[in-house]
């Protein structure tokens, strides 16, 4: 008997603890986290709970889910105050009941703030659209357990580590955000093919203010959906509940068949192949029954599909010769395809960015703005996927055939990623993206910015991130410690 406990308390001792996670509810359970983390020599990771988290057996994950409150709002200055996990819908529900909103649009996953602060998406975090464009102050806890206020005219290095610096610089307990004026959108979707695409759309993407894309590669049919802003004198009108039931009832059967299709069929092509099409009917129906009605600008779905697969920022321009080369790449390559292709693109105008009806979107859609709006350059992250010179419009393609579910070839993966990189496209923020020191300095020319900042914040590395894999930031070794080892 004593044999086999002894070999039991060998063998649980050999196995690395759970992750654990925390779910405080205010700032004060989070300071004592905080003190507790510092004390011990913990590594602790922050996030906001609606991102996939990447974690490993050890980890200490601290959810801000719970710290979900309105701080305040200020109808007449047009800015609200909340708490870092306070999700876009819920935010967007209460801007709605005095018409603002906040400035992001499309196809967009239902995240908490805190997790669009720190991951910098496109439209979501950073860069002059969106919400990082919109944000005018953050109430943080540093590392030290401090408590600051940070903004883009006082604080401008520590904004820019901030905003897409995947939750390792300060701990975000409060948020204030500029809203704009709640202009309700309309949307019209017909199926076309992806031929027509390509040669019409120096055309089609001038047609409207927004366009989504969806496409399955081994299929010539595209649905496409065009989004234009309504006015006081438009005649649209609501979904009625049994049309908004059919919508999310498709959407619903949709995202259950893709789930079906990556966890039993990524063996077998063609039953993949036939519940894909299957798919692609429950998405058309979904549009159908979204067409030529009033909607609120965000579209928002649920995240955990949309944050794991993998999404692209690329030139307008350059989206044609990517779908051809895709058409080709795919036809030499057959195999289970369990998703769509997601492409969006906002054409904006040079109107303030409060007064415009343009709009721009989450990870799936970015838009650009002209240089004369409020924030300018202040509201862009040192991490946040960016394009170098002056692009002008953009897109951004999200698939997700390489989830580790379906044992992906690495040859195939370099490959498709190959044909993003031909277009100037940069690869945006996913749970499963794997990074390193050189990998961050070859992608973003203020990786060496963001450093010297967290090195000055959190010098003990007491925050890590939970948003990726791998190594972002190491702790510098000291003289000292160089002669020990």
């Amino acid at each position: 008997m004593g044999t086999i406990r002894s070999w039991l308390d060998r063998l649980l001792w050999r196995c690395p603890p759970p992750a654990l996670t925390l779910y405080p509810k205010c700032v004060e359970d989070l300071l004592t986290i905080m003190a507790q983390a510092r004390d011990n020599g913990t590594t602790v990771k922050v996030v906001g709970g609606s991102f996939p988290s990447s974690h490993a057996p050890g980890d200490i994950i601290v959810s801000l889910q719970y710290m979900d409150r309105l701080l305040g709002l200020d109808a007449n200055s047009k800015t609200v105050m909340v708490e870092p996990g306070m999700k876009l819908s819920t935010l967007s529900s209460l801007l709605a009941s005095i018409n603002l909103t906040v400035e992001v649009a499309g196809r967009v996953p239902d995240l908490t703030v805190l997790d669009c602060v720190a991951v910098g998406g496109p439209g979501l975090g950073c860069g002059e659209t969106g919400l990082g464009g919109s944000i005018l102050q953050v109430e943080v806890v540093t590392a030290k357990g401090e408590l600051a206020s940070w903004n883009w005219d006082t604080n401008t290095r520590q904004m820019g580590g901030l905003v897409g610096g995947l939750g390792m610089l300060a701990v975000v307990i409060a948020v204030t955000i500029k809203c704009c004026p709640l202009v309700m959108v309309s949307e019209i979707s017909y199926l076309s093919s992806v031929k027509e695409v390509v040669d019409t759309w120096s055309m089609v993407h001038r047609t409207s203010e927004h366009q989504q894309i969806t496409w399955f590669p081994f299929t010539e049919l595209v649905i496409i959906s065009h989004t234009s802003s309504l006015d006081k004198l438009s005649f649209a009108v609501t979904q009625s509940r049994l049309n908004m039931f059919l919508t999310e009832a498709s959407e619903w059967l949709a995202t259950i068949i893709r789930r079906l299709n990556i966890v039993l069929f990524s063996s077998l092509p063609m039953l993949s192949s036939v519940l894909a099409r299957v798919q692609f009917i429950s998405l058309w129906t979904a549009a159908r029954y979204r067409s030529d009605h009033a909607h609120h600008p965000a579209h928002f779905l649920p995240p955990t599909p949309i944050m794991r697969g993998t999404t692209w920022l690329l030139p307008l321009d350059c989206l044609p010769p990517l779908l051809h080369n895709i058409s080709t790449w795919s036809q030499a390559n057959p195999g289970p395809v369990s998703s769509p292709i997601f492409i969006q693109t906002v054409v904006a105008d040079s109107k303030d960015m409060y007064e415009s009806r343009s709009r721009t979107s989450s990870v799936g859609s970015v838009g650009y703005r002209s240089q004369h709006s409020i924030k300018g350059v202040h509201g862009q992250g040192y991490l946040c996927p960016k394009l170098g010179g002056n692009v002008g419009p953009l897109a951004s393609v999200w698939y997700d055939w390489f989830l580790p579910e379906v044992n992906p070839d690495p040859l195939l993966v370099n490959q498709l990623e190959g044909l993003f990189h031909q277009v100037g496209g940069v690869r945006c923020w996913g749970a499963e993206r794997l990074v390193s020191p050189l990998v961050l300095s070859n992608t973003y020319n203020q990786y060496r910015d963001w450093c010297r900042v967290k090195g000055e914040l959190d010098s003990e590395c007491v925050l890590d991130s939970g948003y990726v894999q791998g190594t972002v930031f190491s702790k510098p070794v000291t003289r000292g410690e160089e002669g020990k080892q």
